[in-house]
């Protein structure tokens, strides 16, 4: 998964083909920036940037200069700032393009930063514009991974459908088919895999020994039964979150799955 946390990399080269109306002046200062942006001067391309910004902040070509700064305060992670930026872009541009990418930073940072509720749009609105093509898997799986995080469920066995047919080469497609081959529409806490049924039941008699519901399943994993003790099933991820505390206290290793 060392890919996910290049989204922004991936969906960030600026697309500054021109609108219209800047002097030729703010143009320049506008490739300007872009240039040091390239060369990760994000420090000199941030200070472009503000004096442009500063000069016509409701221009339609300004678009791509929130979005470029966008960028550059995502390198720095400032991600506040980012979104801020990528949300003045998505509101000036005309480019349908520019736009998609826009809300697919904005979307990558809000997931970050565990705001998934706010991503969802920011995704959705992304995966409009955005062409089937990689990234674009990237932006569905985590789309569908903010989708079961607050509890739709069906949405996103949606998406990693998607990617399962569309892309089959994809690294993520793996990732995909096993978060639509999970059982349950929900978030449970694993405790432990046991290759023999008896080592499950002890943990799962000690949990319930201590006031929790726990209990045993078995299924085959990479070609071997596994013996799994759970507790507990959610819907939304914040549910599991406030629950692990409590299981954890019994079993420090304990985890939310998927």
């Amino acid at each position: 998964m060392e890919r996910v946390g290049c989204l922004c990399i991936a969906l960030a080269s600026p697309w500054l083909a021109g609108c219209t109306e800047m002097p030729p002046a703010a143009k320049q200062q506008l490739s300007d920036a872009e240039g040091a942006y390239r060369q990760e001067n994000y420090p000199a391309a941030l200070s472009t940037l503000n004096t442009l910004l500063s000069q016509y902040p409701e221009y339609p070509e300004a678009a791509d200069a929130y979005y470029l700064r966008a960028l550059c305060y995502a390198k720095q992670s400032n991600k506040q700032k980012a979104v801020e930026d990528a949300q003045h872009s998505i509101r000036l541009c005309k480019q349908d393009d520019l736009k998609a990418k826009a809300h697919a930073t904005a979307a990558t940072l809000l997931w970050e930063s565990g705001k998934t509720a706010a991503a969802i749009h920011h995704y959705a609105e992304a995966l409009k514009g955005l062409p089937e093509t990689p990234p674009t898997d990237l932006v569905r799986f985590r789309y569908g991974m903010c989708l079961q995080r607050e509890g739709q469920w069906r949405q996103a066995r949606e998406q990693f459908t998607t990617i399962s047919q569309k892309y089959a080469g994809s690294g993520l497609a793996e990732h995909a088919r096993r978060m639509n081959e999970w059982p349950v529409d929900g978030f449970r806490i694993q405790c432990g895999a046991f290759r023999e049924p008896a080592e499950a039941n002890r943990l799962a008699e000690k949990l319930g020994k201590a006031g929790l519901a726990a209990r045993m399943e078995s299924r085959d994993r990479s070609g071997e039964t596994l013996n799994t003790v759970y507790v507990g099933q959610y819907s939304r991820y914040d549910q599991a979150q406030q629950a692990l505390r409590a299981v954890q206290r019994q079993v420090s290793d304990a985890a939310i799955v998927p």
